[in-house]
């Protein structure tokens, strides 16, 4: 959409009443489709993240304050908000409204992490943590942290020498608890022997072996290893 449509059809959406938007969100807005308005790919499935207002130029009040859609996830089927400071945020379903990225530059970094190393050898593990409470707590067995793709939901470790990456990732926030995906990538199979003690050694709350690896869409034996083909 044109910087000029949005300032002539932006407004406020609260309850049933309709409002003149503020000019800090409709300039939220217009940088937010200059940037990055037509922006798709896929990550784990094959909808695809889209990114853009698309006519939509309704600014809403979320549980975190003013803020407007400018994302669909293909990967949850849902909408994400953009909120007034620039991070990202939804409440799929019943679960609570939160703070996903902290940015949608650290997001579209944290893509681009896991569509690299998506094809490597894996493993995959659960993590249960209180809630907002990330679940490594001692990085000296992992790789180099990541910082520019790690968010509020999304931390990540990368040797790229040694191909070694490790993620960790809020797969779901029901009631009191989350629960977190965290994956162990090798670009050589008998690298992920090391996978047990290095997450197992890096977190102190409850970790087991995932059952189930989203990356490649199908159930995994306690400690297999998974290998996704590159498409």
């Amino acid at each position: 959409m044109a910087a000029t449509d949005i300032r002539s059809m932006a407004v406020l959406h609260v309850d049933d009443q309709i409002e003149a938007a503020p000019d800090e969100l409709i300039e939220a807005m217009i940088g937010f489709e200059e940037r990055f308005g037509g922006l798709w790919y896929p990550v784990i499935g094959f909808n695809g993240m889209e990114y853009g207002l698309a006519g939509d130029v309704v600014v809403h009040r979320s549980p975190l304050g003013l803020a407007f859609t400018g994302i669909v996830d293909g990967d949850w089927t849902w909408g994400v908000d953009i909120l007034a400071d620039g991070r990202t945020a939804m409440g799929p379903g019943r679960w609570s409204y939160r703070v996903i990225d902290r940015s949608v530059e650290q997001r579209l970094e944290s893509h681009a992490m896991l569509v690299t190393v998506s094809g490597w050898f894996h493993r995959t593990f659960t993590c249960h943590t209180p809630r907002e409470v990330v679940p490594v707590v001692d990085e000296r067995r992992l790789p180099q942290r990541v910082p520019e793709a790690t968010g509020p939901t999304e931390s990540w470790w990368l040797d790229d020498d040694a191909g070694v990456a490790v993620q960790a990732q809020l797969s779901a926030w029901p009631q009191d608890r989350d629960a977190w995906t965290i994956r162990y990538f090798t670009r050589a199979p008998a690298q992920a022997a090391d996978a047990n003690p290095v997450v197992f050694g890096a977190t102190i709350h409850e970790t087991v072996p995932a059952l189930w690896c989203a990356l490649c869409s199908h159930q995994v034996e306690p400690g297999g290893i998974c290998h996704r083909p590159r498409s």
